[in-house]
């Protein structure tokens, strides 16, 4: 956890930011969560390493459109341009490797474990207290929220940190509500425990062929409805779009490690042409399959 400025400003340099930050504060008084801005005004084309931040989720919002390849740990997490006011979470502790390919304006703001273990627990079902979004996503509340918090001068005064310390908390109770995975359920809870392991081994063992909510659901004894709420609930995505995340995966391992043909890795991974693959992997990571595994063997 963040425990006084200059731990922030410690984080950024240790990150590869050599740039002055904008605005650095925290730990703020109640919710102990830290926040910075750095804008640079050009590209530094080398991988840095980023530093682990054990104890808090980073929130990383792009207040300006970002070129960029990111690493959490060796899975690579995005390549190409980041659209503006899409934000991702990460887990505490995360490390891994990052390069920026043009200008940019970030926001990151470090949400203690803690805060959010206290408000998920404050939840009649107790079940959502981790904090899921491992893309880059759009969301127009979050973006509000955050530029309220850099403005909390202006608003607030002589209160701003006061003010700033509100907007976690809001924040933190929308981020459970919206992008968070339970805890480990009985049985009776839901999709949890065996049955959850179940429907993500099917899906797995099913990765190069089209699954249809009704499969899963049968799986389950569950409703196509209730199972694609529970589904969400217990995994932070619809089932559609964590088999598209699966598929994706898999493509991006094959596109580094073979010399085999785009067109054979996409009906490997399930993808019915070698445009359907295309569209769908340059929406998730910026860039076409043929650039990514030409810029990420030039990387390594």
């Amino acid at each position: 956890m963040i425990k006084s400025t200059e731990d922030l400003r410690r984080w950024f340099l240790q990150s590869g930011v050599a740039s002055p930050l904008d605005l650095c504060i925290g730990p703020l008084p109640r919710s102990k969560a830290a926040l910075g801005r750095w804008p640079s005004g050009h590209a530094e084309h080398v991988v840095r390493s980023m530093s682990p931040h054990p104890g808090s989720y980073r929130l990383s919002l792009m207040l300006s459109p970002m070129e960029a390849r990111i690493w959490a740990g060796n899975k690579p997490v995005w390549g190409g341009m980041i659209a503006a006011n899409r934000f991702r979470i990460s887990p505490p502790g995360e490390g891994g490797q990052w390069t920026q390919m043009s200008a940019c304006d970030i926001v990151n703001i470090f949400i203690p474990v803690d805060l959010v273990d206290h408000l998920g627990g404050l939840r009649d079902d107790a079940t959502s207290n981790k904090l899921v979004a491992n893309v880059f996503v759009q969301d127009r509340i979050v973006l509000d929220l955050v530029h309220k918090m850099l403005n909390t001068a202006a608003m607030a005064g002589q209160l701003a940190q006061e003010a700033c310390d509100g907007l976690i908390t809001v924040l933190v109770c929308y981020l459970l509500e919206h992008y968070s995975q339970p805890n480990s359920l009985p049985e009776r809870s839901g999709l949890g425990g065996s049955r959850l392991r179940s429907v993500l081994r099917h899906i797995a063992q099913s990765s190069a062929e089209p699954v249809s909510n009704a499969e899963l659901a049968a799986l389950c004894g569950m409703s196509e409805a209730h199972f694609s709420r529970e589904f969400r609930r217990a995994v932070g995505l619809p089932p559609h779009q964590y088999m598209m995340k699966l598929r994706l995966e898999r493509a991006c391992a094959a596109l580094l490690a073979e010399q085999a043909r785009v067109l054979d890795i996409a009906q490997e991974c399930g993808f019915t042409n070698a445009s359907h693959f295309s569209r769908a992997f340059s929406s998730q990571y910026g860039m076409s399959p043929t650039i990514f595994r030409q810029q990420h063997r030039t990387a390594t």
